[in-house]
């Protein structure tokens, strides 16, 4: 069965929520489709907003929820979507993320009926279990981020009640919501994504794990987290061992002070513990990097992939799609002046040139790196590849050999997305809000971005 242009797995497969409960049909959706407060999954799941979006993506037509996808792809960027649809259709030899195979969506897609109605269950959950968190990180918001309340009064942007309502996070708790709503699904659950706040704080991400084993279930599901590595112990070691893997994503958006600046008040020596506790974990924990490339560090990436690469980690980043020690990339699309493409033209110059520098040099030496990928251990991986694949050791390196250029690629796209639009009115807002952050933390952006700073006062 052929796809649509703007066809997207995720609305036949996945329900995401946000800590309030409000629930989407990917994590990076625009609109919602109903809320957990009020809702049931049923309800959700055959909503008019899910049926009109299966509907349109049968059509080809775009859906307004997922403009951002859209938008990325328009901009020369792999977005969401492409990846999504690659992986759980055609999937990778080393593939966390389990693949279901063409067929199994042609089924699925043989039981939309002609107004959008699925006749079948979802198979993926991405649960934001709650904003407890120990970050402010500069992107963030109360949301998704306890930090934020009392952060974000103090430098001026509360002023819109109902973005800073914090109170509807009760569904996390309602534990008839985990015994009669999402307990009858779990038998049919291959995949779960979850997050915060960081979820390693959170009680009932502790409480969820448990059920999953207790049920006997376990084995069957792949948990992928987004963490922002300042929390990890022997006890979810323990845990993760029962499940099939573990795909440990830590939200990395530098080294050193740089990561501890955006992502505030982190402790770089704190993560470099937990980075080497990962490097020492069962063979079915799997970490890696996503990086969200920001106004404030777009212009030290290629110094990051450097340092990466440099570290030579044993675990961290060599696996699945972040190539031989490189890092997965996602966007800050907002707030508008912490988008990259904030930036005056003659910032964007200088940004491009280093891109262009970076990826000259990357190229002269790509033999050399791309050697480094093709030495791993196979055997560390055999078990997590997906049910019914054989994959010989030459397959796995030229996988991973692939990826690992690829990677390099992607890289060198930051520099295109930064360059697809002109946002640079909101450069001031940008300039204001470092003042203000700045102030009531008593960090110094220039002291830790030193080359942006000089940028900005340069003379153009």
């Amino acid at each position: 069965m052929e796809r649509s242009k703007t066809f997207c797995i995720k609305p036949w497969m996945h329900i995401a929520t946000y800590t309030t409960g409000e629930a989407l049909m990917c994590c990076v959706a625009r609109r919602t489709a109903g809320n957990l407060n009020k809702d049931t999954l049923e309800d959700i799941w055959n909503s008019d907003h899910y049926k009109q979006a299966r509907l349109d993506m049968l059509a080809g037509r775009e859906n307004a929820a997922c403009v951002k996808c859209y938008s990325e792809e328009r901009a020369g960027i792999k977005s969401h979507r492409v990846v999504e649809n690659h992986i759980w259709e055609i999937g990778t030899p080393s593939a966390i993320q389990p693949s279901v195979g063409k067929e199994f969506i042609d089924d699925l897609i043989s039981k939309t009926n002609s107004e959008g109605y699925l006749d079948s269950k979802p198979i993926t959950f991405d649960f934001r279990l709650g904003n407890t968190c120990n970050l402010q990180c500069v992107m963030c918001g109360p949301k998704d981020s306890s930090k934020w309340v009392n952060f974000g009064h103090s430098i001026g942007e509360g002023k819109d009640p109902k973005h800073w309502d914090t109170t509807p996070f009760n569904w996390v708790e309602d534990q008839s919501f985990w015994d009669k709503q999402f307990l009858p699904l779990l038998s049919n659950v291959k995949h779960m994504i979850i997050a915060g706040g960081e979820p390693l704080l959170l009680k009932q991400h502790t409480r969820l794990l448990e059920r999953c084993i207790a049920e006997g279930y376990s084995k069957n599901i792949t948990i992928r987290y987004h963490t922002n590595g300042t929390v990890m112990s022997p006890k979810i070691l323990q845990l993760w061992e029962q499940f099939k893997a573990i795909d440990v994503c830590i939200s990395m958006d530098s080294w050193g002070k740089k990561n501890d600046y955006i992502r505030y008040p982190g402790n770089w020596n704190d993560i470099r513990d937990n980075i080497d506790m990962l490097e020492h974990s069962p063979d079915n924990v799997i970490p890696r990097i996503i990086s969200t490339v920001n106004a404030y560090n777009i212009f030290y990436m290629p110094d990051f992939a450097n340092w990466l690469l440099d570290q030579n980690f044993k675990k961290l980043c060599k696996f699945k799609s972040s190539g031989n020690g490189l890092f997965t990339i996602a966007y800050v699309h907002g707030p508008t002046h912490l988008n990259c493409k904030v930036f005056p033209e003659f910032m964007k110059e200088k940004i491009t040139r280093k891109y262009d520098d970076w990826y000259t040099e990357m190229k002269k030496s790509r033999s050399m790196f791309i050697s480094k990928a093709e030495d791993f251990d196979i055997t560390s991986v055999h078990d997590l590849i997906p049910r019914g694949l054989m994959i010989d050791v030459r397959t796995a390196k030229q996988h991973r050999i692939a990826k690992a250029s690829e990677r390099i690629d992607d890289i060198y796209s930051i520099k295109d997305f930064m360059n697809s639009q002109d946002l640079s009115k909101h450069f001031p807002k940008l300039i204001d809000y470092t003042h203000k952050i700045d102030e009531v933390r008593g960090t110094d952006f220039g002291e830790v971005f030193p080359e942006m700073k000089k940028m900005v006062n340069e003379p153009h």
